[in-house]
């Protein structure tokens, strides 16, 4: 539907231009004309060009704050611990929640040397983290206080980079010294009503299934925003997480690039090199893993279709009673020129360029005025409240300068509503029959 639309707004907009073009060297004079009739009423003209103004302007400034939000939420949910590529051994993500520790892969510095002497995809490679998730139960024994949560064990060096949106408030953040030590999320630390320096107890159960426990001091307490996230996550090194569930596999290699868009053609080299190297495992990007992110992108998308479409109907009113009033308003002039033998397509012609100058017109104040108001937001931002399932607000800005989409349709919108909205009242004064017009009153 949307690449229909897409296709049909652009052969409007080409017919525009062509009109435009074609009249200029042909008939120079009407173009004057033309801008001298849709003027003869300044003041609906410019109630009717106000209206197609703020319509662009308001599609163009919700476009750009839908956009950062979209870039917003892709970086967020990239680096809380998903990265742009992961890699899991064979049947892992079939296997469900229940027992991924038997899905271990058990040959990480290998893989990790393999990709990072590829000359393909090494330069594009930003972080190679290896992790292993497990969950158990979290005590504090001292206060008879205990609750379940999901841990996953990291490299310290690498948290930082795919960790970097979970904000450390209180403590610091995992140390590659002091192995024993965790972080943990804002919730677990509620619940336990343990900090920073305090000691826990985890207790897990390893891939044999056996019994383990360890005793680890709290080194910092760290909050994403998720509230999902923060009410059950723990950090804890790699080295100490393999140790207590007595394994020297990981449950996935996460890989985190340079640019988003490199995504696509890393993970199909990476394919390639699974099979060259014969490797039992599989991929899956972020775009297959980040399912919350795409329903909210499927939702806002929505929200702004629905927008356009107000915006656009409004717009096309507008333009139409206001050319309908210069029909009415000039029906004798017109059975002048149709007396003097001016054809009925030359009269419609005559209208729709109208209807072409004023959205062009519109179409260009909408960009500049949308520019000049995205600048201004963008200075200190928007304040937001939290988002469903955050418990965070955020500062929302104007993502205007790499989207050429949303320059297409700001300009685009004004054009192709006037276009459309000169049909009727240029069939109309097309269609006048001149001896009634004559008499017209």
């Amino acid at each position: 539907m949307t690449t229909i639309m897409f296709y049909i707004s652009n052969a409007i907009i080409l017919y525009a231009l062509l009109l435009v073009i074609v009249t200029c060297i042909r008939r120079p004079t009407d173009v004057r004309y033309t801008f001298l009739n849709l003027f003869r009423q300044r003041r609906r003209s410019g109630v009717t060009l106000l209206a197609i103004t703020l319509g662009g302007v308001a599609v163009f400034i919700f476009g750009g704050f839908v956009d950062y939000s979209f870039w917003a939420l892709r970086e967020q949910t990239i680096r809380t611990n998903i990265g742009h590529v992961q890699l899991y051994k064979e049947g892992y993500l079939a296997s469900g929640s229940t027992n991924t520790l038997n899905y271990t892969i058990p040959n990480y510095n290998e893989i990790k040397n393999i990709l990072m002497q590829d000359p393909e995809i090494a330069p594009k490679i930003k972080a190679i983290t290896g992790q292993i998730e497990f969950s158990g139960i979290i005590s504090q024994y001292e206060k008879g206080v205990s609750t379940f949560f999901s841990g996953v064990g990291i490299e310290p060096e690498t948290s930082l980079m795919l960790g970097s949106l979970d904000q450390v408030i209180s403590g610091s953040d995992l140390s590659r010294i002091e192995q024993q030590n965790i972080t943990i999320g804002s919730g677990i630390s509620s619940a336990l009503s343990a900090g920073y320096d305090d000691w826990v107890d985890l207790l897990v159960v390893n891939p044999e299934g056996g019994q383990n426990a360890m005793s680890s001091q709290v080194r910092g307490v760290f909050q994403s925003g998720i509230k999902a996230y923060d009410d059950t996550t723990i950090k804890l090194p790699l080295k100490t997480a393999q140790h207590l569930l007595q394994t020297d596999g990981i449950s996935k290699i996460i890989i985190l690039l340079q640019d988003t868009d490199q995504t696509e053609s890393v993970i199909a080299r990476i394919n390639a090199l699974i099979k060259t190297h014969h490797l039992h495992l599989e991929s899956r990007s972020w775009n297959e893993l980040a399912i919350y992110y795409h329903q909210v992108v499927n939702l806002f998308e929505g929200i702004f279709f629905f927008i356009k479409a107000i915006v656009s109907i409004i717009v096309v009113f507008m333009i139409g009673n206001t050319l309908m009033m210069n029909v009415v308003e000039r029906t004798r002039e017109i059975a002048t020129l149709r007396a003097l033998g001016l054809t009925k397509s030359y009269i419609s012609r005559l209208f729709v360029l109208e209807g072409v100058v004023i959205g062009m017109v519109g179409s260009v104040l909408s960009v500049v005025f949308g520019i000049m108001i995205a600048g201004i937001i963008n200075i200190n931002g928007i304040p937001m409240p939290p988002s469903p399932g955050y418990t965070q607000g955020y500062l929302a800005f104007v993502l205007w300068d790499q989207d050429y989409n949303l320059f297409w349709f700001s300009c685009a919108l004004p054009l192709v509503t006037s276009v459309i909205a000169s049909i009727i009242p240029s069939r109309r004064a097309a269609n006048l029959v001149i001896a009634e017009a004559f008499r017209f009153v």
